[in-house]
């Protein structure tokens, strides 16, 4: 008997079997499920590359009653796009969580990675967001500021985005290509002038040191960190952590090891047990914020979890498709 060929999907057949809105409630429901304890998932694999800098994530995990347990691999190479390439890549793998059978190979190119990111910034941003949002804040000019600045603005019903990188020109690029797609974006010259504005501000930086100062931020702002997803990366003031009323983590043990939040606890400037989760906070059994007064923070830094949601539904839609 001749063996059955491996299911291998590519890009083009997972953007058409997954849908924005179908993404966001997998995203939602892996971060809640996750927060229950529901999910099976070791710490994070890491190599981090110097030259050219770059690094490569690995995640792996299952549902407790899922079908499938999913291995995958994100790399982001900061230097590609001087070359004409992407800056991401990747793949994830798909196997019976019952037989360890393969299942399929979605060679996504990092686009699974990316949009997973995109509805989980999108997400804790609503989660945190004052009642009344001025204008979106974004720090970074790359990819993902991109998705970031159009799934956010998308949820929290604004249109107004300023955006600051530390590169102006690149900045007022991104300002350009938002304001095709309908939004009333522009470049800012200083940190300081997007917090003027804006009082949720996502950072989605690769910066191994604070370029968010304590003192640019007023309160009443909402911020979500993207950028501190591996060792050795910083995007804020450690102080604003001291700040905040409600600090939100998508894992606990992740963030004390490699987020934001393990810049202020080892700087002795919150104590170990000062986040809830974010799971949490989205199931509405703990508050995001208390008042409009408040300075909130969510501190993002990837869960197994969200790719499992995404690679099961993916496979299902796929294999119903065919």
């Amino acid at each position: 008997m001749s063996p059955v060929p491996l299911a291998v999907y590519g890009l083009s057949e997972l953007r058409t079997a997954l849908l924005r809105q179908d993404m966001l409630q997998a995203v939602e429901q892996a971060l809640i499920s996750h927060s229950q304890g529901r999910v099976v998932a070791p710490p994070p694999g890491v190599l981090l590359f110097e030259n050219p800098p770059g690094d490569c994530h690995i995640k792996s995990g299952y549902m407790k009653d899922g079908s499938v347990f999913v291995v995958k691999l994100a790399m982001g190479f900061y230097q590609n796009p001087s070359r004409g390439l992407e800056t991401n890549n990747g793949l994830v793998l798909v196997f019976d969580s019952h037989t360890g059978k393969t299942l399929a190979v979605l060679n996504d190119e990092g686009w699974l990675t990316s949009w997973r990111t995109a509805a989980a910034g999108a997400l804790a941003a609503k989660a945190g967001a004052p009642s009344q949002v001025s204008a979106l804040g974004i720090i970074g000019t790359g990819h993902q500021a991109q998705l970031q600045a159009r799934w956010a603005c998308e949820l929290l019903g604004v249109k107004r985005v300023f955006i600051w990188g530390r590169r102006f020109g690149k900045a007022q690029q991104l300002a350009k290509s938002l304001g095709h797609q309908g939004l009333n974006a522009q470049a800012a010259d200083t940190v300081e002038e997007v917090f003027a504005h804006c009082n949720v501000v996502i950072t989605c930086t690769p910066s191994t040191e604070r370029v968010v100062p304590s003192a640019a931020v007023k309160a009443g702002t909402h911020i979500v960190a993207l950028g501190a997803d591996s060792p050795g990366k910083q995007e804020l003031d450690p102080q604003l952590l001291k700040r905040a009323r409600v600090i939100m983590t998508d894992d606990h043990h992740q963030c004390l090891d490699h987020g934001e939040m393990g810049h202020a606890v080892r700087a002795r400037l919150i104590t170990e047990d000062a986040d809830v989760s974010l799971g949490q906070v989205l199931a509405g059994q703990v508050p995001g914020r208390f008042s409009d007064d408040d300075l909130t923070i969510a501190d993002l830094t990837g869960l197994a979890a969200q790719d499992v949601a995404l690679a099961t539904l993916a496979v299902a839609r796929l294999q119903a498709a065919n």
